[in-house]
């Protein structure tokens, strides 16, 4: 009897022992595995706030920033906004503006009353902004007028859109299929530019090809979406800044309904 209480014990035993490896086998896999899988995009489920001035990027003041040194002049204004890291993205985009600007006109430090180019008396940077809000999204334009020297001034434009929840919005989010869906509306924006004063075949072609660094510079309206084109970028310089607005039309099938509601 106690033989065959001996035995029961002993394969008990095993069993526990058999298990207990199984056990710490499938935690262990189930830990590495884990560490390998890429998690899933993580959804938006923050409520949207339904008054404006409730938004993330609601301005709340200004910043102004005046840097006049021996051989410049600077002039730059960003807002202050109620959530820090969106006031972020104005603030170093000013800050690498300015920086930017010093190295681009450092030729001109030291240099002498009479000894200095004529241009060196009036470099300069300006950056102004302006604020393009709808139910959809809400739109920071900046724009930038800068010389360095030559023969005129020229103008930039830097823009940021953020959603109702303070996502910034990116090119490849207006799309389903992300970038790729330039190519949708490029032939769009290739016949309104072949319609306007100077329009030159090939600068367009070259300036609306559907690339992501072409079209950067953009606001999202509830009906469409709006490219910007600095001087140069699909025209000549006497063309000026050009903009082409994108109807929802055009690229419905694509469009991001997480963003065109």
């Amino acid at each position: 009897m106690e033989e065959g209480n001996t035995k029961i014990s002993k394969t008990t035993l095993i069993i526990s022992a058999v298990a207990i490896v199984l056990l710490v086998g499938v935690i262990v896999y189930t830990h590495r595995s884990a560490r390998n899988v890429v998690p899933p995009p993580v959804s938006e489920n923050t409520p949207v706030p339904t008054n404006t001035a409730q938004w993330p990027s609601a301005k709340q003041s200004d910043q102004n920033i005046n840097d006049n040194g021996s051989y410049y002049n600077i002039s730059a204004t960003y807002p202050v906004v109620k959530d820090d890291v969106i006031t972020g993205y104005f603030k170093t985009f000013v800050q690498d503006s300015i920086t930017q600007f010093k190295s681009d006109t450092s030729w001109a430090a030291g240099t002498g009353a009479s000894t200095a180019p004529a241009e060196a008396d009036g470099l300069s940077l300006t950056i102004t902004y302006k604020e393009e809000k709808n139910n959809n999204a809400d739109n920071f334009v900046f724009n930038s007028d800068v010389y360095t020297g030559g023969a005129h001034d020229l103008q930039s434009t830097k823009t940021f859109s953020f959603s109702p929840t303070g996502q910034l919005i990116l090119l490849s989010s207006l799309f389903t299929n992300g970038n790729a869906g330039l190519s949708t509306i490029a032939p769009y924006v290739q016949k309104q530019l072949s319609t306007i004063q100077y329009a030159d075949t090939d600068m367009i072609k070259e300036g609306t090809a559907p690339t992501p660094d072409n079209y950067a510079s953009f606001t999202v309206q509830s009906d469409g979406v709006t490219f910007i084109f600095d001087p140069y970028d699909v025209a000549p310089y006497a063309a000026g800044t050009q903009t082409v607005k994108v109807p929802i039309s055009v690229f419905k099938a694509i469009a991001n309904p997480g963003i065109f509601k």
